[in-house]
């Protein structure tokens, strides 16, 4: 469809729907002029956010990022009091507080 006849159907110039396309490249185009041109080509506007990995990669990668947070600051002064534990001792302890996290997803966000 050319941008006179689109712009026939909106009400607007053809300037003003290279405007809109413009926008669009950019990536600037509000939902509601998408609105407004879908609904001129009998279309429907649908706004979805996709993820990138699945739900449960991102439960997991969330629970091992706050346990390891919430590790660190006691690492630290454990070290600075020369009681600091071994790599496998701290790799056991972030082990079992992702699987405690893990048993109630809904902190993680906290």
């Amino acid at each position: 469809m050319s941008a006179a006849a689109l712009g026939q159907r909106l009400g607007m110039s053809e300037a003003g729907v290279r405007k809109l396309e413009g926008a669009e490249m950019r990536n600037a185009i509000t939902l509601a002029s998408l609105q407004k041109v879908a609904e001129a080509l009998d279309c429907e506007v649908r706004y979805a956010l996709v993820p990138r990995q699945t739900l449960q990669s991102t439960v997991e990668w969330r629970a091992q990022q706050v346990a390891l947070q919430e590790m660190r600051p006691v690492a630290h002064t454990m070290v600075l009091e020369e009681q600091g534990v071994s790599a496998e001792a701290t790799s056991m302890q972030v082990t079992e507080r992702v699987q405690e996290l893990l048993a109630t997803p809904s902190k993680l966000w906290q």
